[in-house]
């Protein structure tokens, strides 16, 4: 599920169904921040209410960060999920 730095930091407490269901929260456009403000901490908090063990990446293209970590773990996901999948 994305969350945007420009909208609230509780959207996930806004939305929780959405988030419930999502595997992974990513914070997009980071590098806008400290722009608008956002509260990183309580958009870390928000999701893991919803979902307690819930993955946070924060993610900014434009600075190229968290994106290494993201794939990173894409990949180890792909890996479990074909390993589950082999053992059927």
């Amino acid at each position: 599920m994305l969350l945007s730095v420009t909208e609230e930091e509780d959207k996930p407490l806004e939305y929780p169904t959405i988030f419930n269901i999502a595997d992974v929260a990513i914070i997009t456009k980071s590098d806008l921040a400290d722009a608008v403000e956002f509260d990183e901490p309580a958009a870390r908090r928000s999701p893991q209410s919803v979902r307690p063990g819930m993955e946070v990446f924060k993610i900014s293209a434009k600075m190229v960060e968290g994106i290494a970590e993201y794939l990173n773990f894409l990949d180890n996901r792909r890996s479990c999920s074909r390993a589950a999948a082999a053992v059927q």
